[in-house]
């Protein structure tokens, strides 16, 4: 024996040991064990391939295999020398009695001796197996040597060889949890502990399939929902004739939640499989695993091949093909095309529905599916004003809103919010939008934490193009925001490229008309990316306003349009529009109250700004109903009037008055209401535009004053007088549709501003004779197509309102409530007037509830309840509950 180096016999501490050669016997010992236990490890490993019945340890042999006709005896020997006939004799004498127990039938099968050696045969040992007596049955199986059945395992020369053998085989078992080596050491240890003589000596097909870890059940099943489930805005379904689906979105969108939700109400049986925690040449086999549970008997799992990954997962379908299998694959964007399409050619008759977040190559992966990539839509404004209710920061409309484009409507984004807002601004919803939308928030959000690590990986020409998006606001063409990346130093290739960069990425979103903009939950954080210096970020204001000036009747635009007036203090163009009829109908137009009121205090402006400033600042006094504010803004514009009066014309002359009547009507002061009235006329002229409107607010004034007959008077008067203007006759109207009364007003001198000055008319005089109980016609109904040829949207859904109430009192609810789905609602919400929209939702509760759909009325209520509103509103909404509940107490009264 060679000797053994003085370093290998110190322990772990560092000293040598006492006796050498005990620790080579006691090596020698051990590593013999283990090189018999990974055999029988091995045969383990084999059992399925071999059609084993039985592997028994320790028993005549160190190893029997029991199979079909036959009984093999494995002895198994380690030498670090050449095999001798001493080494094996007394195995191959003593075989002789298990032979004659066969013989004489009181053991069933052909018995077979195998001798398994980790060296070849001495040259004595070799000599004796090639004579002419050497037993049949008898095999010595070494290295050199080909095992005798084609499933035993072979002869290594070393540990780490069957190791490495094992490794390998055990990587090939179907549907293990295991890693591959895990699974080896596990069989081993098993093997071991048997050979001890406790427990069942004997392994068979059950205890095999149980020791490999192959599951025979479904291993993952959809995960609990951590909240109640909040549905999205009109979801899909999550079976569908599609038998491929790929819905995407943003981590925090809610897909996961989605499939859970809608699985517990689908009639179809379906598996969930999470590719997360596996690397991407895992996923096949797993799925392969989690079919086989599922729908595979044990008959069918045994007969599958030792296959992995794609082609484990073909042999499963075969077993699948007539029954209907769906399965929800999640998180695929860790998948490349490739792979995915690999899986779904693996299993063509099963559904497949693919959950993953947006990916560059997804344009490729649709491609090469032949589907269309779908999205969920985010929650409703009702949904997100309930997790803020629920959260104790409740918003109005308008915060909700603004929420939802901060947001997406994504779930965790909204719901991180609403702590947010709960727990780091006072519960107060509104302060903390301003500070996302100013990217001043100090407490870090689930949103920013996903979203920056995706914008972070994004080159710098696509960072740019984001950022650009998020300054316009609205949907751009392409061309427009090539003229936009100019200004910003972005050439067009560059700007192109980072199209197609966020495209990829679901940063990018493409309207039916062409025009491209940002998915809403990313808008505030590209703006972190648009250029910091002052003179560029004026510059490409400047830039943008001239942009969107070009097309201001695109959807969207002109409130952001003036917004950037305001922004750039361009008020020479901002302060004109401000003095429009149509600029008091758009939502945005109190925002701009800020600057209006800078230009207003700003003694050094020119008189006729000040003048339009505070004109504008009163006219949204007077829509709010702060008759405060609307004083104090009429008081100044008398002051101003007064000073330079030689500066006004005949504009500023009808202005001044209609907010002196207005405030006299205030007051209830008719004589001096009509005084101001009187005043004004003397100085216009006659059969005038100007003397109309003055005529016109003499009868608002009126009527707020409740003089409402001569109000009535005076509209009627206006009425026929704004139809001879118009040149049009009753039966012109009556009947008539919208479109019709149009193409009769198509001529070029036709004024739209006179059809809302027509409109206010009539609707002025169905509600001053609806205050003195008389019948009006139809004045209120032509009113409304006259609104919405002015697009005078506000006015055309207050004034549907009382036409909506009309119908009710008439106890038409069938008009009543097409006049509100197909009319109302669309137009506040078209036109995003969140406050009127939340109004027609109470008033269509009501009508629901006339009709008998009290639980219907009943969630409409509950769900406007949750936003915060004015006080009045408040009052007007929970006056309206009880009206519904008056109606349900009616229609089912109680016991007598």
């Amino acid at each position: 024996m060679p000797e053994i180096p003085e370093s290998f016999h110190a322990d772990v501490h560092g000293d040598t040991v006492i006796d050498a050669d005990q620790l080579v016997r006691i090596t020698s010992l051990h590593r013999g064990f283990l090189y018999q236990h990974l055999y029988a490890a091995a045969c383990l490993l084999r059992f399925a391939t071999a059609g084993m019945h039985r592997l028994l340890v320790e028993r005549d042999e160190d190893l029997e295999a029991v199979l079909p006709g036959r009984h093999l005896y494995l002895q198994v020997k380690t030498r670090s020398r050449p095999l001798q006939w001493g080494d094996v004799s007394g195995a191959v004498d003593g075989f002789a009695a298990v032979r004659a127990r066969h013989s004489e039938g009181k053991r069933a099968g052909q018995p077979q001796l195998v001798i398994v050696a980790n060296v070849p045969p001495g040259p004595q040992l070799a000599t004796k197996m090639e004579a002419a007596d050497w037993p049949g049955d008898v095999t010595v199986l070494t290295p050199q040597a080909a095992a005798p059945e084609e499933w035993l395992p072979p002869a290594w020369s070393d540990l780490e060889e069957g190791i490495a053998w094992c490794t390998r085989e055990a990587a090939q078992v179907p549907f293990s949890s295991l890693a591959p080596l895990t699974l080896v050491w596990k069989l081993a240890a098993r093997v071991v502990y048997a050979c001890t003589g406790h427990g069942d000596q004997a392994f068979t097909a059950d205890t095999v399939e149980d020791l490999h870890e192959q599951f025979v059940k479904e291993l993952q099943a959809f995960p609990v929902l951590a909240h109640d489930y909040l549905p999205q805005a009109d979801e899909p379904e999550l079976l569908t004739d599609d038998r491929v689906r790929l819905i995407t979105g943003f981590s925090g969108a809610g897909k996961t939640a989605w499939a859970a939700h809608a699985a517990q109400h689908c009639p179809e049986p379906l598996t969930y499989f999470d590719t997360a925690a596996l690397a991407a040449d895992a996923v096949a086999g797993g799925l392969a695993r989690e079919l086989a549970g599922r729908y595979l008997d044990a008959e069918q799992r045994t007969a599958l091949p030792h296959a992995s990954g794609l082609d484990l997962l073909r042999a499963v379908h075969q077993h699948l093909t007539g029954t209907p299998v769906a399965v929800v694959l999640d998180n695929v964007h860790r998948l490349s095309a490739a792979e995915l399409r690999q899986i779904t050619q693996a299993l063509p008759t099963a559904r497949l529905v693919l959950l993953g977040q947006p990916r560059p190559d997804q344009t490729t992966l649709t491609a090469h599916l032949s589907i269309t990539g779908e999205s969920l839509n985010g929650w409703s404004a009702d949904r997100v004003a309930q997790v803020l209710a629920d959260a104790g920061a409740p918003a109005d409309a308008a915060t909700v809103t603004r929420l939802m484009t901060l947001t997406g409507g994504l779930p965790l984004y909204v719901r991180n919010a609403a702590l947010l807002a709960q727990n780091h601004y006072a519960h107060d919803t509104a302060r903390m939008c301003q500070a996302l939308t100013d990217r001043q928030h100090t407490a870090p959000t689930a949103q920013d934490l996903i979203l920056e690590e995706i914008f972070e990986g994004l080159a710098p020409q696509a960072q740019t193009t984001a950022s650009l998006l998020a300054l316009a606001e609205v949907p751009l063409t392409e061309n427009e925001l090539s003229r936009l990346a100019r200004d910003a130093g972005l050439g067009p290739r560059d700007c192109a490229r980072g199209l197609r960069t966020l495209a990829g990425l679901g940063i990018l979103q493409r309207t039916g008309d062409g025009l491209t903009t940002l998915h809403d939950a990313t808008r505030a954080l590209s703006a972190d990316y648009t250029p910091h210096h002052t003179d560029t970020q004026h510059q490409l204001d400047l830039a943008l306003s001239g942009i969107l000036y070009d097309s201001l009747t695109t959807p969207g635009r002109l409130a952001r349009w003036a917004r950037l007036l305001a922004r750039t203090e361009q008020t020479d163009q901002l302060l004109p529009l401000a003095s429009h009829d149509y600029f008091f109908e758009q939502p945005f137009a109190v925002d701009l109250k800020p600057t209006l009121q800078m230009v207003a205090d700003d003694l050094t402006a020119r008189p006729i700004d000040r003048f339009d400033a505070l004109n504008a600042l009163a006219t949204l006094a007077l829509d709010a109903d702060d008759a405060a504010a609307h004083k104090q803004c009429t008081s100044e514009l008398t002051a101003l009037a007064d000073t330079h009066r030689e500066d006004w014309g005949i504009r500023e002359t009808v202005v001044l008055a209609g907010h002196q009547m207005h405030q006299y009507a205030y007051d209830c002061d008719t004589k001096a209401l009509n005084a101001a009235y009187l005043a004004a006329r003397a100085v216009l002229p006659k059969n005038s535009a100007a003397r109309r409107i003055l005529r016109y607010n003499q009868a608002k004034g009126l009527y707020e004053a409740k003089r409402y007959a001569q109000a009535d008077t005076i509209a009627l008067n206006l009425v026929e007088t704004y139809m001879a203007h118009l040149g049009l006759e009753a039966d012109d109207i009556v009947g008539a549709s919208v479109e019709q009364v149009a193409a009769r007003l198509s001529g070029a001198d036709t004024d739209l501003d006179d059809c809302k000055r027509l409109a206010d008319c009539l609707a002025l005089r169905a509600r001053s004779r609806r205050q003195l109980d008389q019948p009006f016609g139809l004045a209120a109904l032509h009113a409304l197509k006259f609104y919405q040829l002015a697009q005078a949207w506000r006015h055309f859904i207050i004034t549907g309102q009382d036409v909506v109430d009309d119908f009710v009192e008439l106890g038409d609810l069938r008009q009543a409530t097409e006049l509100l789905d197909g009319a109302l609602l669309p137009a506040a919400q078209r036109q995003a007037l969140a406050d009127l929209l939340l109004a027609v939702r109470a008033q269509r509760a009501v009508v629901l509830a006339h009709t008998g759909d009290f639980a219907t009325a009943h969630t409409e209520i509950d769900s406007l309840l949750r936003y915060q509103l004015p006080p009045r509103q408040t009052q007007e909404i929970n006056n309206q509950k009880d009206l519904i509940e008056q109606l349900a107490r009616i229609e089912r009264p109680g016991p007598r």
